[in-house]
């Protein structure tokens, strides 16, 4: 566990990486979330494993490891589902 004063110096490093223009890194706490915007599932895919390799490098340069098993994935879209199902509430 890294103190309080070298966990925000090593995070903003972290934050300060050169990603895309279509990547948001934010911080919280010992967290990290990477956003990325894309068109498609394919183009959110391959930015977030191009901003993935840079944080990859970023650790072993400074010998800092992330818990694989904390991380997660998760796609969010505004597209509508093409099967819209409506949902009754059964009365009462």
């Amino acid at each position: 566990m890294l103190r309080p004063r070298l966990l925000e110096h090593t995070f903003i490093s972290l934050l300060n990486l050169n990603y895309g223009k279509r990547t948001k890194a934010i911080a919280f706490a010992d967290d990290l979330k990477i956003a990325v915007r894309a068109g498609n599932v394919q183009e959110a895919e391959n930015f977030a494993n191009i901003e993935i390799n840079k944080i990859t490098n970023w650790e072993k340069q400074n010998k800092i490891t992330f818990n694989e098993q904390k991380s997660k994935v998760m796609l969010a879209t505004r597209r509508k589902r093409k099967n819209n199902r409506s949902q009754r509430i059964p009365e009462l």
